[in-house]
């Protein structure tokens, strides 16, 4: 099985990695593709809403959000791993 995990923590090497590569290391050693995505410091930007997307062709964005889609579209199962803070 090929999965992907979104990471969306801001802290690179923080404890949503640690849990992150943790999971990645048992679902390896049970016999599957992982792929770790740190979306959290992706070139990613918003949408302008030109709806070129959904009519024409791509998304006009210059961003890693392609790359991003396509490996999420190829994966069998996505995991979330994301900081959450209290406010």
């Amino acid at each position: 099985m090929k999965i992907v995990v979104l990471e969306g923590s801001p802290n690179k090497k923080g404890s949503t990695h640690i849990l992150a590569d943790c999971f990645r290391q048992g679902a390896e050693e049970a016999g599957h593709t992982v792929e770790l995505l740190n979306v959290a410091h992706a070139d990613i930007h918003p949408c302008t809403g030109c709806i070129h997307c959904g009519y024409e062709g791509p998304c006009v964005q210059k961003d890693d959000v392609g790359s991003i889609r396509e490996k999420i579209l190829g994966a069998d199962m996505m995991v979330f791993a994301m900081f959450l803070r209290k406010r």
